[in-house]
C-alpha cells in the first residue's frame, strides 16, 4: 500500500495527453450542447416561447420542458441570472457527459464490461458490444449512428444499476448528443493507452484539468475586477489534486492509527508493506476501545475525485483480513457499504469519487454487486414557493415549523457552504429556546451541558415523541410532499422531489459523527469569497479568514470524541494574526498529534499534512513535526524521515513539542521549531512590543500616483515637494538605498485628500529603524529624520535602545529565524517585530553599536555610488573609478566585505548575550545566509582598514599553494557572490575581495556592469544631469544623435571623460576591454535594452531616464533625456536631425544613381544603394510615425512618472525595444 511498495504514478508525459484531451473534449461537448440549446429555442438573453418552437416534436418539447425546469432550478441558485444559470447547465451536463464516457472507458480496461468504445478489425471496426448489437438486433444499424447509441445504452444499463449517480437518468442527460460529435469524443478517450487509464491517478488527474480553464478565468477575474468567488465557482476554483504519498500519510497515520490503538501488538498494519508512513510516538498513542471493522467510519467531507478514500479502501481492506470475519470476496462490498463516506459540492467530482470506488472494489471482488456507495453531492437546490409551504403546513407544532425552517434555510446556500452547514447546532438551538415550556412539562431530560438528550419526549400535535423520533418524522414529512409531487406529472415538480431525496441523503450524512475524517479542503482566502459565504463562515467559524480553517473546525465537530482529523491545508493557521484566537481553540480542544510539514506558503499550497483529536478536559500528548520544508524532492524527503522515526534514528528535522508552550508566547504561534532554549528566550526576556515603539506607517492608497523613484523629479523638488520615504525597498542591511519619494508638498495635502492612512503620523521624520514588510528573512535598516515610513517598512524607535542596537537585532540571525518562525511566509508585521525578545541589559552594547555603524557606514558609501539612489554622488563615483572602470568593482567588493565581517561579528556577540549554544546556532544557519566572518583574514591582506574590528579577526598565513587554489576557485566560480566564496574557499570575504582585486578575478558580466555605470554617468554628464547649472551640459540639447556630424557621441563621450577622470586613457582602455567592443557602439546596441531599464525601474515597471528612439529598421536611433523633454523636442528632432538625415541619404542615392552606369556596375556600388534606399525607406517611415506624435501634441507630463509618459510613447512603436519585450507580463 506505501509509496515505495505501491502503484507508480503516471508519467508527466500520460499527464499532458490526459489534460490535452479533456480539455478539447470538454470544449466539443459545450459547443455541442450549445448549439443544441439553439435548436431548443434558449438562448443566454432570452427563452423562446415553446409555442413558437413548431420544428420540435413532441418528444422535443418533452426534452425543452425538462431543460427550463432546469434552469428554473439554476435559477434559484444564482437569483435569477438567466445567463449563469445556462452557463451552470451547460457545464454540469458536460461533465455528466464526460464522466459517462470516463467511466466506461475505465470500466472497459478493466475488463468489467464487454468492450463498448475500443473498435477491433474483427468486429468490423466496431466494438464487441456494438457488433453484438448488430447481430442480435440488425435493425438497429438503420439508425444514423449505426446503432451504436443502443450498445451504448446497453452497456450503461449493465453497470448503472451499482454506479446509478453517473449512469441514471437526469435533467443533465436529457440532450441526445449528436452521433459524429459523441464518436469523436470517444475516439480522443480511446486514443490515451491502457496503462494510463488503468493508474489509480487517472481519474483524479481527469477531474483536475476539467476545470483548469475555468481557474485560470476566475483567476483572471480576480486580478482585473477583484471578483469575489461565489456560486459554483466555489467548487472550480478550489479543485487541488493531492498527491499520493501526502495521502497516504494522512490516512496512514489516522485510519491506520485507530486500527494500531485498538489492536496493538496484535495488528500488523505498522509494518512497511501495509501503511509505510504508520510510525508513531509512542507516548502519543491512545488506548482505544476495539470495535468491529464495519463501525469504523471514514468521511471526507471535501472528497473531490475520491483520492483519500480511495486509498483508504486499502487500508480497510487489510484490517477486514487482519479481522477475518468478513470473507474476502465479500471485503470490497462491505467496504463502501459501511466504511467509506464522502461529500462534494461538485457534483461531476462525486461522480468521479464514486467511479474510482467502484472500480476498486470490482477489481478485487468483480463478481459481488456493490449495492450502495455512500458519496453524496451537495448541490441540492430546495425550490421555495408552494412546495415549501406545503411542508411547512404539516408541522404539528411552531416548534417543528421551526426546525423545518432552519432545514431550508441550512440549504440555501449548500452549493457554496457544503460540509460546513451545520444541521444539528442550529436545531438544537430552536429546541433551547422552547426549554422552559419542555421544563414546564417536566418531560424533557437535559445533559450536564445542557443539551436536550435523545431520550427526551415531550408532546406534539397531541401525540408523545423521543427527540429522535421527531427529527426521523419531519424528515419523512419532507419525503411525503416530495413523492406527492412526483405524481403530478409535473417536470418542475419532478425535479423538487429530486432536490429533496438529494437533501435527505446529504442530512444524514451530515447528521453522522465519523471515526476519522480525510480532508484536502478548500483554499479560499475571506478576501475573495463572495459575501454569502463570507458571512456564513464569520457567523459560524472562528478561522474567519479562509475556508480551509473552517473546515478544520468542522472536521473536528464531524469526528467522534476519540475520533482522528487528518487534514492536508496551508500553513497560515500556525502563525498569521488573523488565526491567533483560532489558534488559542485548536490547542484547547485538540491534541495535535502528527505533522508533516512539507512547504512553506510561498512555495505552494498544501504545506502541512497535520492528524488530531478532539479532546475535553484531558492533558495533551507530545505532538510531532515532520519537516521536509527544504527538500527539493518531497517524496523521497517524506520517505526517509519516515525511516529515521521508524528505526529510531535522530534527525534534526524531527521535532516532538508540548503543544501547551505555544500558548506561552503572545497569539499562540505554532513554533515546533525552536525547541526549548529558544522558547526560553521569550520567558526570560521583554520583547520589542514592551521596550519599543513598533508601528506601522503611512499607506497612500495609490503608490503609483503619489511616490516617485528619485530620478522621476526634479532635483530641485527633494526635500521641498518630496520626501524621502522607505517602502518595503531592498534586502540591503542596516541602511537602505534612497530610492523612493513621496510627494509631501504642504505636508501631503494631496494624500490625504485622497484618503490615504497617515498612520503614527508623529513618528515620521524620526530617527529609529525600520523592517522590511516582504522578504524571505527579516531585514532592518536606519530610519533618518528625512524619512516617512511606509506601510511595508515597519518603525522601531526606543528610549532605552539606540537604533544601532535595535538594528543589530534585526538583522541577527537569531531573531530572523524567530521572525520567520512566526511568520514563515514573505511577509512580516507589526506584530512579529513586537513578538520579538530582547535583553534588557547588554552586556557588549558598545561593540555592537560600533560594529553596526561599520555596517551603516558601508552601505552609504555603496549608496553614493548607485545612480539609482538620491545619495550618488558624481564626484565621489569620480574619485572612486579614479585609475579606472575596474576600480568600481574593488570599491564594492571591499565594502561589501566589511559589511558581511561587521554583520557576522554582531551575530556571534548576540549569540553569546543571549546564551544560545552551537547545536542551536547550526539550526538557525541551516535555512538563512551564514557567517562568514569568523573565516581567516591572511595576514597579507590584513591592512589599516580592517581596525575598525579591534582585533575580532583571526590573522592567518596562507599557504601559496593554498592561496593558489583559492584563486582558482573564485576564477572558476562566475555566479557566486562574495558570501558564497567565502564559504567555498573557508576564507574572510576581506580576503576574497582582495585575491579578487589582485588577480582581476572579476567576471564579464561584473565588468560589463561596471563599464556600462561609468557610460551611463558620461551620458549623464552630456545631458547635464550632473551640473548644478544646467548650461554647463555637454550637449546643447536633450537628444544625443547616433551617427550625427554635430555634436557626435564619439566626441562627446572622449571630452567627458577627458574634462571629468584622472586617467582618461585608462578609462578609454577599459571601457573597451570591459564592454568587449567600442563603447558608442555598445553604447547604442546594449545600453538601453541591457542596462539602462535593468538599473532603472521599479516594482512591475521600467523607468528609464534616457529613452533610446530608433526607426523600425535601426537606420536612425538617438538617445533622448527625460527631463529634458518639451513640447519642442519632437519638432527638433524631425526638423535638425530626421530632416537632414533623409537629405544626406537622398543625396547619396541620386550619387550613386549616377555612379551605376552601363551593363556590368560595380557589386559594391550596387549594394550601397541597396543599403542607402533601405535606410531611406526606414527614416522616411520613422519620420512620419514623429509627425503623427508631432500631431497628436505628445510630449511628457513629469506629474505622471515615467512609466505613464513611456507607455505613451511606446504606442507609437518608436522605442529601440519595445516595453513588451522589456516587461514581458505588460501588451500594449
Amino acid at each position: 500500500m506505501s509509496t515505495t511498495h505501491g502503484q507508480p504514478g503516471l508519467s508527466s508525459e500520460q499527464r499532458s495527453t490526459i489534460r490535452s484531451t479533456i480539455l478539447r473534449t470538454r470544449h466539443a461537448l459545450e459547443d455541442e450542447l450549445r448549439r443544441q440549446f439553439e435548436k431548443y429555442g434558449i438562448y443566454e438573453k432570452e427563452r423562446l416561447s415553446i409555442d413558437t418552437l413548431t420544428h420540435l416534436s413532441d418528444e422535443e418539447i418533452h426534452t425543452r420542458r425538462t431543460l427550463d425546469a432546469a434552469i428554473e432550478r439554476e435559477l434559484e441558485s444564482t437569483e435569477g441570472d438567466v445567463e449563469r444559470s445556462i452557463t451552470n447547465y451547460v457545464r454540469e451536463a458536460t461533465k455528466t457527459y464526460l464522466n459517462r464516457f470516463v467511466a466506461l472507458k475505465a470500466i472497459e480496461v478493466r475488463g468489467l464490461v464487454e468492450e463498448t468504445i475500443t473498435e477491433r478489425p474483427e468486429y468490423g471496426n466496431r466494438s464487441y458490444m456494438h457488433h453484438t448489437v448488430a447481430e442480435i438486433a440488425g435493425e438497429l444499424t438503420n439508425a444514423p449512428d449505426d446503432g451504436f447509441g443502443a450498445a451504448l445504452d446497453l452497456a450503461y444499463q449493465e453497470i448503472g444499476a451499482e454506479i446509478r449517480m453517473i449512469f441514471e437518468e437526469s435533467e443533465h442527460t436529457v440532450i441526445e448528443l449528436d452521433a459524429q460529435v459523441r464518436e469523436e469524443v470517444l475516439d480522443e478517450l480511446d486514443a490515451i493507452d491502457d496503462e494510463a487509464w488503468e493508474s489509480d491517478e487517472a481519474l483524479g488527474w481527469v477531474y483536475q484539468y476539467f476545470g483548469e480553464e475555468e481557474r485560470e478565468e476566475i483567476d483572471e477575474r480576480i486580478d482585473d475586477e477583484n471578483y469575489k468567488i461565489a456560486g459554483t465557482d466555489i467548487a472550480t476554483k478550489t479543485q487541488l489534486f493531492t498527491p499520493r504519498y501526502i495521502v497516504e500519510w494522512m490516512v496512514d497515520n489516522s485510519l491506520g492509527r485507530t486500527w494500531l490503538e485498538m489492536q496493538g501488538g496484535h495488528t500488523n498494519i505498522d509494518d512497511e508493506e501495509n501503511c509505510f508512513y504508520l510510525a508513531p510516538l509512542e507516548e502519543s498513542l491512545i488506548d482505544r476501545e476495539t470495535k468491529p471493522v464495519e463501525e469504523i467510519t471514514v468521511l471526507d467531507p471535501a472528497c473531490g475525485s475520491g483520492h483519500l478514500l480511495f486509498y483508504a479502501f486499502d487500508v480497510l481492506y487489510q484490517m477486514y483480513l487482519e479481522e477475518g470475519e468478513v470473507p474476502e470476496k465479500y471485503i470490497p462490498r462491505e467496504i463502501l457499504r459501511n466504511n467509506l463516506y464522502g461529500i462534494d459540492i461538485d457534483s461531476g467530482a462525486a461522480q468521479i469519487a464514486a467511479l474510482a470506488l467502484y472500480l476498486k472494489a470490482k477489481e478485487r471482488s468483480p463478481d459481488v454487486t456493490i449495492p450502495r456507495l455512500n458519496i453524496v453531492s451537495a448541490d441540492a437546490v430546495l425550490i421555495n414557493g408552494d412546495r415549501k409551504q406545503e411542508v411547512l403546513n404539516r408541522a404539528r407544532s411552531e416548534l417543528e415549523e421551526e426546525i423545518l425552517k432552519q432545514i431550508w434555510r441550512s440549504f440555501d446556500n449548500i452549493r457554496e457552504w457544503g460540509s460546513l452547514v451545520q444541521i444539528d447546532d442550529p436545531i438544537d438551538q430552536i429546541v433551547d429556546e422552547h426549554r422552559d415550556t419542555f421544563e414546564s412539562k417536566g418531560q424533557t431530560q437535559f445533559t450536564p451541558e445542557g443539551e436536550i438528550t435523545a431520550q427526551s419526549t415531550f408532546v406534539s400535535g397531541g401525540k408523545e415523541e423521543t427527540w429522535e423520533e421527531l427529527k426521523v418524522r419531519l424528515v419523512e414529512n419532507v419525503r411525503e410532499v416530495a413523492d406527492a409531487a412526483l405524481e403530478q406529472d409535473d417536470l418542475v415538480e419532478e425535479m423538487f422531489a429530486t432536490e429533496v431525496g438529494k437533501t435527505v441523503q446529504l442530512l444524514d450524512v451530515l447528521h453522522e459523527q465519523y471515526d476519522v475524517i480525510v480532508s484536502n479542503p478548500p483554499y479560499l482566502q475571506s478576501k475573495k469569497m463572495g459575501e454569502n459565504l463570507k458571512e456564513f463562515i464569520r457567523s459560524n467559524y472562528a478561522a474567519k479568514v479562509d475556508a480551509y480553517g473552517a473546515f478544520i473546525e468542522r472536521c473536528l465537530n464531524f469526528a467522534k470524541e476519540d475520533g482522528y482529523v487528518s487534514m492536508i491545508t496551508p500553513e497560515t493557521f500556525m502563525y498569521q494574526y488573523y488565526f491567533r484566537g483560532f489558534r488559542s481553540a485548536l490547542i484547547s480542544d485538540a491534541n495535535l498529534t502528527d505533522h508533516l510539514h512539507i512547504s512553506n506558503r510561498d512555495q505552494a499550497y498544501m504545506n502541512i499534512a497535520s492528524i488530531m483529536r478532539p479532546i475535553a478536559d484531558e492533558s495533551p500528548l507530545p505532538s510531532r513535526y515532520l519537516r521536509i520544508v527544504e527538500a527539493d524532492k518531497k517524496p523521497a524527503a517524506a520517505n526517509r524521515i519516515t525511516r529515521s522515526c521508524r528505526q529510531g534514528e535522530e534527525n534534526d528535522q524531527i521535532f516532538t513539542i508540548d503543544q501547551e508552550t505555544f500558548a506561552e508566547i503572545d497569539r499562540t504561534p505554532f513554533l515546533y521549531r525552536f525547541g526549548k532554549e529558544v522558547l526560553d528566550l521569550f520567558v526570560e526576556h521583554s520583547n520589542f512590543g514592551d521596550r519599543c515603539e513598533v508601528k506601522q506607517g503611512l499607506s497612500t492608497a495609490d503608490d503609483e500616483q503619489f511616490v516617485r523613484k528619485w530620478w522621476e523629479i526634479p532635483t530641485s523638488s527633494i526635500g521641498e515637494r518630496y520626501v524621502r520615504y522607505q517602502m518595503s525597498g531592498t534586502n540591503s542591511v542596516y541602511y537602505d538605498y534612497a530610492a523612493d519619494y513621496l510627494d509631501w508638498e504642504n505636508s501631503g495635502e494631496v494624500v490625504r485628500e485622497a484618503g490615504a492612512n497617515f498612520r503614527n503620523e508623529d513618528h515620521y521624520f524620526e530617527r529609529g529603524a525600520s523592517f522590511r514588510g516582504f522578504g524571505n528573512y527579516l531585514v532592518g535598516r536606519l530610519h533618518t529624520e528625512d524619512m516617512i515610513f511606509g506601510h511595508t517598512s515597519h518603525f522601531v524607535s526606543s528610549e532605552e535602545y539606540t537604533a544601532e542596537i535595535i538594528l543589530a537585532h534585526l538583522n541577527s540571525t537569531i531573531h530572523r529565524f524567530i521572525a520567520n518562525g512566526l511568520n514563515p511566509g514573505l511577509h512580516f508585521e507589526v506584530g512579529d517585530g513586537k513578538r520579538l525578545p530582547i535583553k534588557n541589559k547588554l552586556q557588549y552594547r558598545d561593540a555592537i553599536e560600533a560594529l553596526v555603524n561599520v555596517g551603516i557606514d558601508q552601505r552609504r558609501r555603496l549608496s553614493k555610488v548607485t545612480e539609482t539612489s538620491a545619495d550618488y554622488s558624481p564626484e565621489f563615483f569620480v574619485d572612486v573609478c579614479e585609475s579606472g572602470v575596474l576600480d568600481l568593482c574593488r570599491f564594492e567588493d571591499a565594502c561589501k566585505a566589511k559589511i558581511l565581517t561587521a554583520h557576522g561579528l554582531v551575530d556571534s556577540i548576540l549569540f553569546d548575550e543571549y546564551d544560545i549554544s552551537r547545536d542551536t546556532q547550526e539550526q538557525m544557519y541551516s535555512d538563512l545566509p551564514k557567517n562568514v566572518a569568523h573565516y581567516p583574514l591572511t595576514q597579507s591582506d590584513y591592512s589599516s582598514s580592517c581596525d575598525e574590528f579591534n582585533d575580532r579577526l583571526t590573522v592567518e598565513q596562507l599557504d601559496p599553494a593554498d592561496r593558489k587554489k583559492a584563486v582558482a576557485t573564485i576564477k572558476e566560480s562566475d555566479e557566486m557572490d562574495l558570501r558564497e566564496l567565502a564559504l567555498e574557499t573557508e576564507l574572510s570575504p576581506l580576503t576574497i575581495a582582495a585575491l579578487r582585486e589582485n588577480h582581476e578575478l572579476y567576471t564579464e558580466a561584473e565588468k560589463e556592469r561596471a563599464a556600462g555605470r561609468v557610460l551611463s554617468f558620461i551620458v549623464g554628464k552630456i545631458f547635464g544631469r550632473w551640473e548644478p547649472d544646467p548650461s554647463q551640459k555637454a550637449t546643447s540639447n536633450e537628444i544625443l544623435v547616433f551617427g550625427a556630424d554635430s555634436d557626435s557621441p564619439a566626441r562627446l563621450v572622449e571630452n567627458v571623460i577627458d574634462e571629468t577622470f584622472p586617467a582618461p586613457a585608462t578609462i578609454n582602455e577599459q571601457l573597451t576591454d570591459s564592454l568587449g567592443r567600442d563603447p558608442i557602439s555598445w553604447l547604442r546596441d546594449r545600453f538601453f535594452r541591457y542596462h539602462h531599464v535593468d538599473e532603472y525601474k521599479r516594482r512591475g515597471q521600467r523607468n528609464p531616464l534616457y529613452w533610446q528612439l530608433e526607426s523600425p529598421e535601426g537606420a536612425f536611433s538617438c538617445l533622448v533625456y527625460y527631463h529634458g523633454i518639451d513640447t519642442n523636442t519632437l519638432p527638433k528632432l524631425r526638423g535638425r536631425y530626421l530632416d537632414s538625415r533623409i537629405e544626406k541619404l537622398e543625396n547619396e542615392l541620386e550619387t550613386l544613381n549616377s555612379q551605376i552606369t552601363g551593363d556590368d556596375p560595380e557589386k559594391e556600388l550596387l549594394q550601397r544603394k541597396e543599403t542607402v534606399r533601405n535606410d531611406l525607406a526606414d527614416v522616411r517611415e520613422f519620420r512620419d510615425t514623429i509627425d503623427e506624435m508631432i500631431d497628436d501634441g505628445l510630449t511628457v507630463d513629469i506629474e505622471k512618472g515615467i512609466w505613464e509618459n513611456i507607455k505613451e510613447w511606446d504606442q507609437y512603436e518608436v522605442l529601440e525595444t519595445g516595453l513588451p519585450k522589456l516587461k514581458s507580463s505588460y501588451s500594449r
